[in-house]
């Protein structure tokens, strides 16, 4: 389990392909194709920078009040621990310059 005030990253070895709007990330390493759901997605483009789970529930949050900040954050954790087991987001240990 990761813990929601690191700060998690894009894996900069993995590629992205936008086709029809989905965005599809592939790990020429492990030979995987990834597809992402709009939530994902959005999820993947806020980690071009280092972010804690914490700051994306709260990007989240402000787009979309009606939804409760609990359930947001467990779709959140649960999609950041899932990049970070797939080599598809890492976890930033030292500030980046």
């Amino acid at each position: 389990m990761i813990n929601t005030k690191d700060s998690y990253r894009r894996n900069r070895d993995i590629l992205q392909r936008e086709l029809d709007g989905e965005i599809f990330l592939i790990d020429d390493e492990l030979g995987k194709i990834h597809a992402l759901d709009p939530m994902a997605g959005g999820i993947w483009r806020l980690l071009e920078q280092p972010m804690t789970v914490y700051d994306i529930v709260a990007t989240f949050s402000a787009a979309f009040p009606d939804r409760k900040t609990k359930d947001l954050r467990r779709h959140v954790t649960r999609f950041v621990d899932d990049m970070r087991q797939n080599n598809l987001a890492v976890r930033v240990t030292t500030p980046e310059l």
